[in-house]
């Protein structure tokens, strides 16, 4: 009897050691989940046009700290208006993710977009494709973004659609 509760203990313990993640391993699976979440968010939403899941991916709570972004509107409402916005403005807007990278509850997305411009038209009268480039920076919380920072290339867009930089007369 003796050796069997022996065994038995044993074999608890080495389960229960199973069970147990340090603390490196959890920080890994927590960087590899919001990886995930931010992958997701960006197909769903943004290639999928997914737009009534925004919610399970964006804290009620969330605030845009991009320029230009709007400062009296946060959450989720926020999203649907910036997401509704970019589609109006390139109805086959397309994301593709370049790299994705964690820091604890930080998430870089370096992303490429492309669309064609319907106000932007080429001399047969079709409109121009457009090219955009830029990384967004996510803080995440229980697999929701709760801060958003977007960067990107604001000149290109200018220059794709024909404008000119003119450098200052001497």
């Amino acid at each position: 009897m003796t050796r069997h509760v022996t065994m038995l203990l044993c074999a608890l313990g080495w389960l229960s050691g199973c069970a147990t993640v340090s603390p490196v391993e959890h920080a890994a699976a927590l960087e590899a989940q919001n990886k995930e979440r931010a992958r997701q968010l960006t197909e769903e939403l943004y290639n999928l046009r997914k737009l009534d899941r925004i919610p399970e991916y964006i804290a009620q709570d969330f605030v845009d700290h991009s320029q230009g972004a709007p400062a009296n509107v946060v959450g989720p409402a926020l999203v649907r208006q910036q997401a509704e916005a970019s589609f109006q403005q390139l109805p086959d807007l397309k994301f593709d993710i370049l790299h994705l990278v964690a820091d604890g509850d930080l998430v870089v997305v370096h992303w490429k977009a492309t669309g064609t411009d319907p106000k932007n038209l080429d001399a047969a009268g079709k409109p121009k494709a457009l090219t955009l480039d830029g990384h967004s920076l996510y803080r995440m919380r229980e697999g929701k973004v709760v801060e958003a920072w977007d960067i990107s290339d604001r000149l290109s867009p200018l220059l794709q659609r024909g404008y000119k930089v003119v450098p200052p007369k001497p």
